[in-house]
């Protein structure tokens, strides 16, 4: 395993953490989660040597994960709403 397959394994405990290498020096960073959810996400060879860079990318992961934890409604409860007109206006 190396460095940055374990600072990522590191900080995504709860996930199967694999990197692989890109041409432009970049990795493919893959999240195995469970029930077999994979989250993928690429990251440039400059994201990966910026500290503010890297740290942005860590966050904007965290954050994508969360929303995909996140159980959104199923469309036919969105369409079962009780739906009403909208207010109208008269000029007098």
């Amino acid at each position: 395993m190396n460095l940055i397959q374990e600072k990522f394994a590191s900080l995504f405990s709860n996930y199967e953490v694999i990197t692989q290498p890109r041409p432009d020096g970049g990795i493919l960073l893959t999240l195995r989660g469970a029930e077999d959810r994979v989250f993928k996400r690429s990251i440039s060879y400059q994201q990966l040597h910026n500290g503010d860079q890297l740290s942005w990318v860590i966050s904007a992961i965290r954050r994508d994960l969360a929303e995909q934890a996140s159980e959104l409604p199923q469309i036919s409860m969105l369409q079962s709403q009780q739906r009403f007109a909208l207010p109208t206006y008269h000029s007098a």
